[in-house]
């Protein structure tokens, strides 16, 4: 079977679709942080609390509900955006994996309630217990990483699409050598981010244990990611790999740079400055999330190409989107105040 014949055809563009790739990157990259910074924080937290010294666990499990809230709304735009340039492939990979695919609402319910309810019963709850809950949660919160990870793969490879029809049954990617490294790298990047976050906590409480501990997690979880990141590349096909050599120098130099910024990102770490590796954090992620979108462009070449979309010109609803926007950040904005200047005991507790 010839796997194109599988693909639909591409609805019109209001406007041109350079617009919606930009605006898929920059909230896709909003999104990872977010998420990176709950997983992260997550896995630190069970670690700790695991080797008997939950006082990180306990402060960072009283910021998990609303963190988990804001990266779930966080993911919405890109997810949009996505279906709106790609949505011809993003809708049927999300169909073939079926049952797979349903289980990420199930999972996210599972680790909402898990924190929250570590949350508000963290007094009166055993160790064990509260251990359980922690690590049923974060565990929830793996699998929908890898099932994104699996949908994210799997859209970009019709050819696997024709397994459906062999094995009769919901597929997922995991025949597919790219899939492994690439979701070990977001959650290695995740173990990263996390450690910023519980920083940043620290830096803003005025707590030395806290950015000590995170700073230490972010470095090492950093250094092993640059390994991680390798093989990501490594496993894509020899043709893609060209591309980032040189090959094609808008995909070249987004690489570059990305290593660049995760040099400084680096650096930060060694000096323990969590407010500056905040900041060349979100440029690497920016980069690397750039670098992720010629992958799936490269992936898609041989059945699609974007710029051969019919494109209507209808710029209106895209003008009331970036007045939503305007607004929409102005208050996350002011939401990410009161989420950090919260206390636990205070009455701006969140």
């Amino acid at each position: 079977m010839n796997p194109a014949m599988l693909i639909p055809l591409a609805e019109p563009l209001p406007i041109p679709s350079v617009w919606f790739d930009v605006l898929l990157i920059v909230t896709f990259a909003a999104h990872i942080l977010f998420m990176n910074a709950l997983v992260g924080s997550a896995a630190i937290g069970l670690v700790r609390m695991l080797r008997g010294n939950d006082k990180v666990a306990h402060d960072v499990g009283q910021k998990l509900p609303p963190l988990l809230a804001l990266t779930i709304n966080m993911g919405v735009a890109p997810l949009l955006f996505l279906q709106v340039n790609y949505g011809h492939f993003d809708y049927v990979s999300s169909v073939l994996m079926g049952g797979w695919w349903l289980g990420v609402i199930a999972a996210l319910m599972l680790s909402y309630y898990g924190f929250y309810a570590y949350k508000f019963g963290y007094e009166t709850m055993g160790q064990g217990k509260r251990n359980t809950l922690f690590l049923i949660s974060l565990a929830g919160l793996l699998y929908v990483g890898f099932m994104l990870s699996n949908n994210m793969t799997l859209m970009i490879r019709p050819e696997a699409w024709t397994r459906y029809f062999t094995e009769g049954t919901d597929i997922l990617n995991l025949d597919d050598p790219m899939l492994y490294p690439r979701f070990l790298h977001f959650m290695v990047g995740a173990v990263a981010i996390g450690g910023i976050f519980i920083a940043l906590l620290g830096q803003w409480r005025k707590d030395d244990e806290h950015v000590d501990v995170g700073m230490t997690w972010f470095l090492r979880a950093t250094l092993i990611n640059l390994g991680v990141g390798m093989w990501y590349l490594m496993s894509l096909p020899g043709d893609m790999i060209l591309n980032f050599m040189g090959r094609n120098l808008p995909a070249t130099m987004t690489l570059i740079v990305s290593m660049g910024s995760a040099a400084f990102l680096i650096w930060a770490g060694i000096r323990k400055s969590p407010t500056q590796a905040a900041i060349w954090a979100s440029t690497t992620v920016f980069f690397m999330a750039c670098t992720r979108h010629w992958v799936r462009a490269f992936h898609l070449e041989p059945y699609f190409k974007i710029e051969t979309t019919p494109v209507t010109y209808q710029y209106s609803s895209f003008y009331l989107f970036l007045g939503f926007l305007i607004v929409g950040l102005a208050g996350i904005g002011y939401m990410l105040k009161l989420y950090f200047k919260a206390t636990n005991g205070t009455k701006g507790r969140i």
